[in-house]
C-alpha cells in the first residue's frame, strides 16, 4: 500500500503566505504524519505476526490507524490507556469510537507499561506509543524528498519546515533527510521531554531540529479559548480545517516567532481531524458549563 504525494499549496493567514504541505489528504485512515510513521508496516510482511500492541491516550490518532492496520494485516489490536472517562465509556466519540469498530481492544490501566509487556510474545509487534520508533523513518524518508521536490518545483528560496511535535519523530527524521531547517515545538511536556523522545531513537544530536517555546505554557490536551479562536480564523481565512490538539499550538508558536524566521515557511498539516469530534464535543461541553 503507497500513498501518492500529498498536495502543496499556498494560503494567507494574517496577509502572510503560508505553504502548506497537506498530508491531511493523504488517506482518511492514515492521516497525515501516521501515514508516514506507519508505512514500513503497511509495506513489509509479518508472516509470523498476529498481535499488534500499543499505548497512549484513550483519542489518539494513532491508535486508530493502528485500528485501521491490524484489521488490514487480520492482527488482534490491543491498546493500553491509563484512563478513560465514563463518559466516553457511556458516549463513544471520534478515534475511540471508530478504534473499537475496528476490533481494538482496549485495556485500562495505571501501569501501563507493564500492561503493555504483559500482551506482548514472540508473535507481537509492538508500536510505539505515537510510533516514536526507528521503523517510521522509511516513510519520514518519502515525505522529505517529496518535499525537496515541492520547493524545486515550487522555485521556493531560503524555505523553512514547521510542524508541532508530539513524541516529534516527523520531525526528527525530516530534519536528519532535509537540506533545509526544521523547526518544532512541544505539544507534550516541556523541551526537555521532546529531546528525551528524540535521544530514544537517534542519538546524533546533529539530526534535532530547532524547538521553538511558546510565550506562554500549555498542557497537553488542555481546553483554551484562544486555541479555539485561533483554530476558526485558520480555517475560515486558510479554508483549511486544521486538528485542534496539535495545531493551534503549532500555529501559536509558529506565529510568535515568525518575525524573527527568515525565508519561506512550510507548515505540514499532519492531519488528525477525526479527532475534531471529539475535540469540538469537549468545547461545547465547556461553552456550556461557563
Amino acid at each position: 500500500m503507497f500513498f501518492p504525494p500529498s498536495p502543496f499549496e499556498k494560503r494567507t493567514f494574517n496577509q502572510q503566505t503560508f505553504c502548506l504541505k497537506r498530508d491531511d489528504l493523504l488517506d482518511k485512515d492514515f492521516s497525515g504524519n501516521k501515514a508516514r510513521k506507519f508505512h514500513y508496516f503497511l509495506t513489509h510482511d509479518f508472516p509470523h505476526i498476529t498481535r499488534v500492541v500499543s499505548s497512549g491516550s484513550n483519542q489518539s490518532n494513532a491508535m486508530y490507524s493502528l485500528s485501521v492496520l491490524a484489521r488490514l494485516k487480520g492482527w488482534e489490536f490491543v491498546y493500553v490507556c491509563d484512563h478513560i472517562p465514563s463518559f466516553l465509556k457511556e458516549n463513544s466519540i471520534g478515534n475511540y469510537k471508530a478504534a473499537l469498530e475496528n476490533g481494538m481492544k482496549i485495556v485500562e490501566s495505571s501501569m501501563r507499561e507493564e500492561e503493555v509487556q504483559r500482551w506482548l510474545d514472540e508473535r507481537s509487534l509492538h508500536v510505539e506509543e505515537g510510533g516514536r520508533q526507528c521503523e517510521a523513518e522509511e516513510g519520514v524518508k518519502r515525505l522529505a524528498k517529496e518535499l525537496v521536490d515541492d520547493v524545486k518545483t515550487h522555485g521556493l528560496s531560503d524555505p523553512y519546515l514547521f510542524l508541532p511535535s508530539g513524541t516529534g519523530t516527523t520531525a526528527l527524521f525530516l530534519q536528519k533527510h532535509l537540506p533545509f531547517p526544521i523547526f518544532t515545538c512541544n505539544t507534550v511536556g516541556d523541551s526537555a521531554y521532546l529531546q528525551k523522545q528524540w535521544k530514544m531513537v537517534e542519538p546524533n544530536l546533529n539530526f534535532y531540529p530547532t524547538i521553538l517555546e511558546t510565550n506562554k505554557k500549555y498542557h497537553y490536551g488542555k481546553l483554551y479559548v484562544e486555541f479555539y479562536v485561533l483554530w476558526q480564523r485558520l480555517k475560515l481565512e486558510m479554508g483549511v480545517e486544521f486538528d485542534l490538539v496539535y495545531d493551534p499550538v503549532g500555529w501559536t508558536a509558529l506565529l510568535e516567532h515568525l518575525p524573527r524566521l527568515k525565508g519561506t515557511p512550510i507548515y505540514v498539516h499532519q492531519g488528525g481531524l477525526l479527532g475534531n469530534v471529539s475535540m469540538l464535543a469537549r468545547y461545547a461541553r465547556k461553552a456550556n458549563m461557563i
